[in-house]
């Protein structure tokens, strides 16, 4: 990118949109940051080149007043829990609210920020982007792929440029889920888990997904295509947990037995209201035992792209934010 055109960015306060900002800022790019509550801004709002502008992405007035001046659109912004009113809201038609700004616009490369979850839990083996989105019946991974829809369909009609990109479980420094969360288990001893631990986990170093959503905002092989971000081949769920477990110099491990579990996530699931995460509580637990790996042929075939850090590094970079944190 010319290091003289505007960045704007979505969910620039968040861990992963913060990432970027940070890369963008570093990189010498002037970026425009819509923040919905300016007061979170605290992690980027004193960087070179960084304007925090405060707004909703899901008013069309405060999108299109932000987006003016800007050459390329990143969109991270997005809720990953509440009911399905709310991630609708926010989702799709937040997202129809960028994207139709950035269209009328003229923005040069529009890169969206989906996820693999709209794969859907049951899918096994080798996962690539001709898979078709099968997201289930919980409201993340539903709103996630409407709004991918939404993006190609109002970027088709306006022939404006744009990118996917389809993230698996980012973790790194301040990642409050695949880090905090995940360290804070690992941290039990013994560390309890559901089977043998010998199921795919998917876990991306937040600085790969940073440095794939750049190549996509650039690379003229990307555009109007979609790629997965993610570990090939995946680690096991023993792999992640014991590399946090390491942290705090144990191995030991509780295999709670996978059919003592199922068959009460059978019943919460029959019993949970329909568009709920509680609908997708079996699939989410046979998915612990799944083999399966988000292949990035794709992306290393067309962009010449492969993520750079290994779990055992990723892991190793997080413990300093940990240790900051007074986790460690």
């Amino acid at each position: 990118m010319d290091t003289t055109q505007t960045i704007f960015v979505t969910g620039g306060t968040g861990f992963l949109g913060g990432a970027l900002v940070r890369r963008l800022s570093d990189d010498g790019y002037r970026v425009r940051v819509l923040a919905r509550n300016p007061a979170r801004a605290g992690y980027v709002r004193d960087l070179p080149g960084v304007e925090i502008i405060p707004g909703e992405m899901t008013e069309a007035r405060s999108v299109i007043s932000a987006l003016r001046g800007c050459d390329r659109v990143f969109h991270v912004a997005a809720a990953t829990n509440g009911s399905l009113a709310h991630q609708r809201h926010t989702n799709i038609e937040g997202t129809r609210c960028v994207v139709a700004a950035a269209a009328a616009q003229g923005i040069q490369r529009f890169v969206h920020v989906s996820t693999v979850a709209v794969y859907g839990y049951s899918r096994q083996g080798i996962i690539t982007e001709a898979d078709p989105m099968t997201p289930g019946d919980e409201p993340y991974s539903t709103t996630k792929a409407e709004a991918e829809k939404v993006v190609q369909q109002i970027a088709d009609a306006n022939r404006m440029p744009y990118s996917i990109i389809r993230p698996a479980m980012i973790y790194g420094p301040r990642s409050g889920m695949w880090t905090e969360k995940v360290f804070r288990l690992a941290s039990l001893r013994p560390t309890p888990w559901i089977g043998d631990g010998s199921g795919s986990a998917y876990p991306i170093y937040v600085d790969d997904v940073v440095d794939l959503m750049c190549v996509l905002a650039t690379h003229p092989a990307a555009v109007g295509e979609t790629f997965n971000c993610a570990p090939d081949p995946s680690p096991t769920w023993r792999d992640y947990l014991g590399g946090y477990a390491r942290l705090k110099g144990h191995q030991a491990w509780l295999g709670i037995p996978f059919g003592l579990v199922y068959p009460a996530a059978r019943l919460i699931a029959a019993l949970a209201p329909s568009q709920t995460e509680l609908k997708e509580a079996a699939h989410v637990i046979n998915m612990l035992r799944q083999s399966k790996t988000h292949s990035m042929a794709k992306a290393r075939d067309q962009l010449g792209w492969s993520p750079q850090v290994a779990l055992a590094d990723g892991i190793a970079r997080s413990a300093i934010w940990l240790h900051e944190i007074g986790r460690l």
